[in-house]
């Protein structure tokens, strides 16, 4: 069954977007912050794979062409940005102030937990892009010496914590401003808070697809540098 899979250029997709449907439709029924789409999608996919012995490299190899929309639909988050240009000319020291501060934050907490928990440098390189989108963090994290697959469950954990809590944080500390909001969810949880950004209203959109953009770019150039601390 496995090599049919492999070979099959239909199942999985189909199975992680009939998985993915359900999913959200079970979200709206819920309405509970835990009941985020993408943590659901996620526990039932390792629950189906196991249940029905399906290695997971086989179902890879059936689904992979779902990894190639990453880069096109990160893309598509420059739209909002595009309407909303007018922000950039309003607040440009202050979105540049809040984006540099959000990727030195995400650098930082890499390295306090490396040294904390004593990880390898393979560890340490493997954590370093957790905050930027997965078609930036997996090569990077390749490139660096890491391991590509687990840069990226970090980055899908980053990623879905953002979405779930980030509203809540944000509020905790008291943060009202739109384009603060957009700028910190962009940083912090890359697709995924610009995701819930969206929800919020499209300035939080355009701040934090600016956000994930540019948090992405940095994390790259800086990250050989960082690499070499542990």
């Amino acid at each position: 069954m496995n090599d049919y899979i492999a070979f099959s250029a239909y199942f999985g997709v189909a199975l992680t977007l009939l998985v993915y449907l359900f999913a959200c439709r079970l979200g709206k029924r819920l309405h509970h912050p835990l009941a985020n789409p993408m943590l659901l999608c996620l526990i039932m996919m390792i629950a189906l794979l196991l249940l029905l012995d399906i290695d997971y490299d086989a179902y890879n190899q059936s689904a992979k062409c779902l990894t190639y929309l990453l880069t096109p639909a990160t893309a598509c988050l420059a739209l909002p940005l595009y309407r909303q240009i007018k922000k950039l000319r309003e607040y440009p020291l202050t979105i540049v102030a809040g984006i540099l501060t959000g990727v030195a934050v995400n650098a930082l907490c890499v390295i306090a937990v490396a040294l904390l928990f004593r990880l390898r440098h393979g560890d340490y390189v493997t954590l370093l892009p957790k905050s930027v989108t997965g078609a930036v963090g997996m090569p990077l994290s390749a490139e660096l010496g890491g391991a590509a697959e687990i840069t990226m469950a970090a980055i899908s954990v980053t990623g879905l914590f953002g979405n779930i809590l980030g509203t809540q944080i944000l509020r905790l500390f008291r943060v009202n401003d739109r384009v603060a909001k957009g700028i910190a969810l962009g940083c912090g949880s890359h697709a995924f808070g610009t995701v819930r950004a969206l929800e919020l209203g499209e300035v939080e959109g355009a701040m934090a697809s600016l956000s994930l953009v540019i948090t992405a770019l940095l994390t790259v150039v800086i990250a050989p540098f960082l690499g070499s601390f542990i």
